[in-house]
């Protein structure tokens, strides 16, 4: 990651530096120390340097990432000024200091002790020291007093076994405290009214201890069995920026066939988001896709039918998230919901209702996953999740479950052009397409990426497997059709894009697009497909609505290369512009492209007449 450097001293110099979020801090201050140099041309130590984020002084022995640092984060460089010793007198005999707030001059003498070494004399030596008089007793020697002498016996005996407090500075007996001692302690010693309990305190670097906490004792923790390392708890690296979130019908470049080992990676091509559960939709918009698992003993899979059941009727609370039994009934709410606002009927919360034409119902993406071979093993795949095309819901309805506790289920029936693949013509589909199995080399806790052993013989044979399926991939690259290809001959404005694009090989259409929509054409500004897109004189391709924020803060500048775009106009005249070409392109790749903002051209008379059979009179 790449973190920013901001002197404290107020210059104008600004100083990137990458590191890693695990980095030690000793080794992230020599790499700003080094490029501080470069870049201001000081020679400075590493002891004058001071990195100070989110008002905390970064120390020694910690890592970055125990700060929560984060790529592109501010650090305040504080410098230090070198401490200068007083230059010595050409006879080494006297040095004279002068005090700014009294005036008065103190004088010192050096002297050579027998060895050799210099020794400062101030005269103290030859002063005798005043013993300091007490305002209560006057120093009676036998006096009782709790200010001089101890404080709870108030008795000035026994010197060699009273102690004075480090913080108060109060004398006290070893005999008299309430816990007496025997030995003097060793280092600093507070009293009972001074003591400070540190046993809940973090003290400077050190970690808060949670031994005594309320987790601590909760039966969560201690269960032996190490969560958290499965791939539906890694976290999804990237995000399908092809299409909206809440997009219904099919993924551009994602074929019916097309299967993928982890439920994580099924989430990052958008064919269905949640990498848990098995209903993609809200309680306020339709469900847009499902996953087939066999999670409930009703479900029937017929293949081009299905009967689904819905979410719900387990308790999941505390640590019974791997519930079998179902203890309540199930209700038209949240995910339920949306697989009924999906039916072409009105929502019914009671019986459910029927689809008039249920080919009018909202496309659903289905998967089946291998899990549902227990129950249907002629339809799921042996391995990984599969998407088996797109399937509408005919009718919804509520009954009583095999548990005697109701539950809402929903009869599907398949309208994908595209022909399934547990038939011979999805198989051959399959072939032709060139789909295998998505399984990127990682391993079951995929955060880390680390091998977990060395390889076995049956590894070594998948990866020479893997090296022959690359090398047929390869050979299968995809290649944009002869109509594609003639309006990317047109789009001049971005022939540097296509030609990048050309010069390297994608084995499918959705790895084509995926390269398209996350590195060409992604909107530095929103991170996202750019949408009304304008195309810069520099090259760079950005939201219509994000270039005329930018240029109105900014400047005329691009927001990528920092380049003079004057030649664009004013934002006034940004507003209109548009690349029509790159329009063209998206909408051919991309069906749904532009269905927010583009408005569809006005229906002439001449075609109105054509359309509707009546002369047009002229």
């Amino acid at each position: 990651m790449k973190i920013r450097i901001k002197p404290s001293t107020g210059e104008q110099l600004f100083v990137y530096v990458d590191v890693n979020r695990t980095e030690m801090v000793e080794n992230a201050r020599k790499a700003v120390a080094s490029a501080y140099e470069e870049a201001s041309g000081k020679s400075t130590s590493i002891d004058q340097f001071s990195l100070i984020y989110q008002g905390k002084q970064l120390a020694d022995g910690m890592r970055l990432f125990d700060y929560g640092v984060k790529h592109g984060d501010t650090f305040l460089l504080h410098l230090r000024a070198p401490i200068e010793m007083p230059a010595s007198t050409p006879d080494n005999s006297t040095l004279e200091a002068g005090d700014s707030s009294s005036g008065s001059v103190a004088s010192v003498s050096l002297s050579e002790s027998p060895s050799g070494e210099t020794v400062a004399n101030d005269g103290a030596e030859n002063e005798s020291e005043e013993p300091v008089k007490c305002d209560h007793c006057d120093n009676g020697p036998t006096s009782h007093c709790n200010y001089c002498g101890c404080y709870y016996c108030g008795m000035k005996d026994d010197e060699h076994h009273t102690l004075a407090c480090d913080e108060c500075g109060r004398f006290y007996h070893m005999r008299c405290l309430p816990e007496p001692l025997t030995t003097v302690p060793e280092g600093d010693w507070y009293c009972e009214f001074c003591k400070t309990d540190l046993s809940n305190a973090v003290i400077g670097e050190q970690k808060l201890d949670l031994t005594n906490s309320r987790k601590s004792k909760m039966p969560s923790a201690k269960q032996k069995k190490a969560w958290g390392g499965g791939m539906a708890c890694a976290g999804t690296t990237k995000t399908c920026t092809i299409v909206p979130k809440d997009h219904a019908g099919s993924i551009p470049g994602v074929h019916v066939g097309q299967s993928w080992k982890y439920r994580i990676h099924v989430s990052e091509s958008g064919i269905h988001r949640p990498p848990v559960g098995g209903i993609a939709g809200s309680s306020t918009k339709p469900a847009v896709s499902i996953v087939l698992a066999g999670g409930y003993p009703e479900d029937v899979d017929k293949g081009d039918e299905f009967v689904y059941t819905g979410s719900g009727g387990y308790d999941l609370s505390g640590n019974k998230r791997q519930a079998k039994v179902q203890t309540f009934d199930q209700e038209l709410t949240r995910q339920n919901r949306s697989l009924a606002m999906a039916c072409a009927a009105p929502v019914n919360d009671q019986k459910g209702a029927v689809a008039k034409d249920w080919r009018a119902s909202s496309p659903i993406r289905v998967c089946r996953s291998y899990k549902a071979a227990k129950m249907h093993p002629e339809y799921a795949p042996t391995e990984g999740v599969r998407y088996d095309g797109l399937y509408r819901i005919v009718k919804y309805w509520k009954e009583k479950g095999v548990s005697g506790f109701c539950v809402w289920r929903y009869l599907f029936r398949r309208d994908d052009p595209e022909p399934a693949p547990w038939t011979e013509e999805g198989k051959k589909h399959i072939e032709e397409l060139g789909l295998t199995l998505y399984n990127p080399d990682t391993t079951c806790d995929g955060r880390t990426g680390l091998a977990k052993g060395s390889p076995s013989k049956s590894s070594l044979k998948r990866k020479a497997d893997d090296d022959d399926d690359s090398a047929a991939s390869k050979a299968r690259r995809f290649q944009p059709g002869p109509e594609l290809q003639e309006l990317i001959r047109l789009d001049k404005e971005n022939s540097r894009l296509w030609a990048n694009m050309s010069e390297s090989e994608y084995a499918t259409e959705s790895g084509y697009l995926e390269a398209l929509a996350e590195g060409h054409l992604g909107c530095p500004i929103c991170q996202e497909l750019v949408q009304k897109p304008v195309t810069t004189p520099c090259g760079h391709n950005i939201c219509n609505p994000c270039l005329c924020k930018s240029m109105d803060q900014y400047g005329v500048i691009c927001p990528i290369c920092r380049s003079d775009i004057a030649s664009m106009g004013s934002i006034a005249d940004l507003k209109l512009q548009m690349n029509q070409n790159l329009v063209t392109i998206l909408k051919a790749l991309i069906p749904s492209y532009g269905k927010e903002w583009m408005t569809p051209p006005k229906i002439t008379e001449t075609q109105y007449g054509l359309r509707s059979g009546a002369a047009v009179k002229k």
